[in-house]
């Protein structure tokens, strides 16, 4: 059975590939309110977005399939990019509508606190 800390990083990396995934299919979707307007480059952006969760995604999930102590590289990886994409929100707030910003702060924070906090349990299960 799946420790508490597999099972957060297994659901934050499946929500991850999912997302990443809807992304690539349908941008305009994925990219919310915003999305609807969106064409061209921003369209693709939205879809180089959604590589990088499907492969951070991915990997976590083989990690941790493969051997969970040794998945902590990806996990914190992960979890640093939704720190990265938190961050951003805060600094640059204003190229947000209110719809975006609260997007990026329900998804971004509980991953990035998830994911930290799996990581460091994972480390820990490592070294015992």
């Amino acid at each position: 059975m799946a420790s508490t800390e597999e099972t957060i990083a297994r659901v934050i990396a499946g929500g991850r590939v999912a997302y990443g995934a809807a992304c690539m299919v349908a941008p305009g979707i994925a990219a919310g309110p915003a999305g609807a307007r969106a064409e061209g480059q921003l369209r693709w952006m939205v879809r180089a977005f959604g590589v990088r969760d499907v492969i951070l995604g991915a990997g976590t999930l083989r990690a941790l399939r493969d051997d969970p102590t040794s998945a902590v590289g990806w996990v914190e990886m992960s979890a640093a990019a939704d720190g990265l994409d938190l961050a951003n929100a805060v600094v640059f707030h204003k190229e947000l509508d209110r719809t975006g910003v609260i997007g990026v702060f329900a998804l971004a924070v509980p991953a990035t606190l998830g994911g930290w906090w799996a990581a460091q349990k994972l480390r820990a299960s490592a070294g015992s």
